[in-house]
């Protein structure tokens, strides 16, 4: 969630493997084209046909606001520098409008969940970025905020879609203190399609290759489940799906990873207290 200032130091990434890097081509994101797939969905660009291996995955977090000057044509000038690094996925932090309404400006208080922060640019600026990234050899994927809500998302509309307290009140997350979003009720299934369909449409409208789901110890094990088992139906996509947390029951959700916080956790030891660093080598036999 919001609080996670480390992030940007850490990632824990398995393995990378060693690939040739394209000669850059310039796209023109209005000739890419644009393959009808059924009557709900319409699949813009060419699905990406090389994405690593789950095993073989390094991952370049890009945490929009900060990445100077914080705009998708930012991010695409910088796809070379990128790559150079041995990164073969990139994975863009909340690209959606924020709310306002007893909000903090978190990227993480989503206003809605189909549409981009005209903070960053346009669809099409997405569309080119990810169009880039994959001639570039390397995939995109981007972050999933599924346990809550702004308080002025169209949601709110539908009460029954979140979390009431005993006088019908939509209430925040409960024992989280995130005062500026409002819990989603996962027992309605009307709300959980929503949110699948929003999802699929990413990965239609932007040509994008997997999610990083926010505090995914939020919701539900079965909502997981239900939701990635939809996803690992688009058969054109190879999708990554990567959980914020360390519970093992994610794996067998549907989940390609859980976030490495112990090892994370274990470096600061090692450097805080001098620690031997064949720690780590118990913490990787371990997880």
């Amino acid at each position: 969630m919001k609080n996670l200032s480390f992030l940007p130091v850490l990632f824990f990434i398995i393995s990378c493997t060693k690939t040739t890097n394209p000669t850059t081509i310039p796209i023109n994101i209005d000739t890419v084209p644009v393959i009808k797939t059924d009557s709900t969905y319409i699949q813009y660009g060419i699905p990406y046909a090389n994405m690593p291996d789950s095993r073989d995955v390094s991952i370049y977090q890009v945490n929009m606001r900060v990445f100077t000057p914080g705009t998708f044509q930012a991010v695409s000038a910088r796809l070379d520098s990128i790559k150079a690094l041995g990164i073969n996925i990139v994975y863009l932090m909340p690209i959606y409008p924020v709310g306002q309404l007893n909000a903090f400006n978190s990227p993480y208080c989503v206003k809605d969940y189909n549409a981009v922060n005209s903070e960053f640019g346009t669809l099409d600026d997405l569309r080119n970025l990810v169009s880039l990234a994959h001639q570039k050899n390397m995939g995109v994927i981007i972050d999933w905020v599924a346990n809550h809500t702004s308080w002025d998302n169209s949601w709110i509309t539908n009460k029954s879609w979140y979390l009431q307290d005993a006088y019908g009140n939509i209430v925040s997350p409960p024992g989280m203190g995130w005062s500026d979003v409002a819990q989603l009720n996962f027992s309605n299934n009307t709300m959980r399609l929503a949110m699948i369909k929003a999802m699929k449409n990413w990965v239609y409208k932007a040509n994008i290759d997997g999610f990083r789901c926010d505090y995914a110890d939020g919701p539900p094990s079965d909502f997981w489940k239900q939701a990635i088992d939809t996803l690992r139906n688009i058969s054109t996509h190879k999708l990554l799906m990567l959980a914020e947390s360390d519970n093992t029951n994610n794996f067998s959700a549907g989940f390609d990873y859980n976030f490495g916080f112990s090892f994370y956790g274990n470096l600061k030891t090692i450097f805080s207290n001098n620690s031997s660093v064949l720690s780590i080598d118990n913490l990787n036999t371990s997880e």
